[in-house]
């Protein structure tokens, strides 16, 4: 009886599917790799099947069929860098660039809660490459709000630098670039750092805040650790018209910003020469991710990921161990792309899923974020990668297996890279 009624559905799916696109004058392969598209983002297993039939009578690509995991090795090497192994110190600097408007207050909370914890769980991190190196890490921190009045009220800045000044005053046309250069310091001193953070929030009255003035205070300071970090904490985007289509963007005077601040790819392309690594962790806010993904046109290095309120100071200190590791071995998981979609938005099926990696030492479980996850994995035998579908994802079973492992080579080539992509979707027709 049940697959009698699936069938009726794709009978009827079909027909309508097949008036539309005659309807619409477009191309099949056009039509079918759209339909595509969209019946994966909706999960719906019925009209998928449909829209593959399409697919496959059109000769669609398979680069353009929405698609699971697989592994895949690069065939570019990753060279190890000249280092001297003797070295006993390794100097690591971390920047936090906090949205402190009023919607935020969880996140502040957990970033204040992972500072004693970062220096504590870096110290003892192992760098296989460094047998003899300790992480020396340094932290400061940048606070921003926006221009509004309730800001204003309250006495909070605009943007606020650690150890350095701040702006508080409305914005108007006087303001420059220059001003943005706050100066601020880096420290050891996590107690100090954590008074520091516990100053109110702002108001945050409108959707835009000012990120791109905190971002130019960010690549201000003087980065002199051999491993630079700034992660940007916040749940709304920058000013201007470019990076989201927020209607209500009152102190934009500028499609693309402020003239007080410019564009915002200008300081994050100053902290890029300065090699400072970027994350920007956010709620999934849609403005957000669209800021996101207009930046990474221009700086696909910079890596985002959405970020549950809760588990941010549990994801800071994560990330900064892993990228602490250098390691020659790598793995890169990335989400969901399609043919050319790697230039614009991955989908998002993939995102919550639980990564587990195993080697002979064992079994480390990760989440794999919007941009994919980087592992530095260790010398081993029969290395292995198991990608697992939380229980809670409710995703249709037709969209992935419950678990997908792969064997890599019987040892890792220490000056190659890995990284797992997508293979397309082969569903069961039974």
């Amino acid at each position: 009886m049940a697959v009698a009624l699936v069938t009726a559905q794709v009978v009827e799916l079909w027909e309508a599917l097949r008036k539309y696109r005659e309807k619409v004058q477009i191309s099949k392969k056009d039509y079918a790799k759209e339909e595509l598209l969209q019946s994966f983002r909706a999960r719906d297993s019925t009209r998928y099947l449909v829209a593959l039939q399409l697919a496959n009578d059109a000769e669609v690509e398979p680069e353009d069929i929405p698609c699971v995991y697989s592994l895949h090795r690069l065939s570019q090497t990753f060279q190890v860098p000249d280092i001297d192994v003797n070295v006993l110190s390794v100097k690591a600097q971390l920047c936090f660039v906090l949205d402190y408007t009023s919607s935020m207050k969880t996140q502040v909370a957990q970033a204040k809660t992972s500072v004693a914890r970062m220096i504590e769980a870096v110290r003892n991190v192992y760098i296989p490459l460094l047998p003899n190196a300790s992480v020396d890490l340094e932290m400061t921190a940048i606070a921003y709000n926006d221009w509004d009045e309730g800001t204003a009220r309250l006495g909070r800045p605009v943007v606020a630098a650690f150890g350095g000044k701040e702006i508080k005053r409305a914005h108007d046309g006087s303001l420059t670039l220059e001003d943005f250069n706050l100066g601020g310091k880096f420290t050891k001193d996590a107690e100090e750092l954590e008074t520091w953070l516990d100053q109110g929030l702002g108001h945050g009255g409108f959707i835009p805040e000012e990120l791109t003035g905190a971002l130019l205070a960010a690549s201000n300071l003087e980065w002199t650790g051999q491993q630079r970090f700034a992660v940007v904490i916040t749940d709304a985007p920058c000013h201007g018209k470019d990076y989201s289509s927020c209607a209500h963007d009152v102190f934009c005077d500028r499609r693309n910003g402020l003239t007080c601040t410019g564009r915002p790819e200008m300081p994050l392309r100053t902290l890029r020469d300065q090699g400072v690594k970027v994350f920007i962790f956010h709620t999934g806010e849609a403005h957000a991710v669209s800021m996101c993904e207009k930046l990474r046109e221009s700086e696909p290095d910079l890596i985002h990921e959405k970020v549950d309120p809760s588990e941010t100071a549990d994801r800071l200190v994560s990330v900064l161990k892993g990228k602490l590791q250098l390691q020659p071995l790598w793995y890169l998981l990335k989400p969901l792309t399609l043919g050319e979609a790697e230039s614009t938005s991955p989908l998002d099926l993939a995102v919550a899923h639980d990564v587990e990696l195993e080697d002979t030492n064992g079994k480390e479980k990760h989440k794999l974020g919007v941009d994919g996850l980087l592992f530095v994995g260790q010398r081993t035998t029969n290395p292995k990668v198991a990608v697992r579908r939380p229980l809670e994802s409710k995703l249709d079973p037709l969209f992935e297996r419950t678990s997908q492992q792969v064997e890599l080579d019987r040892l890792y080539d220490a000056e190659r890279r890995y990284f797992l992509q997508m293979a397309p979707l082969q569903p069961s027709w039974s």
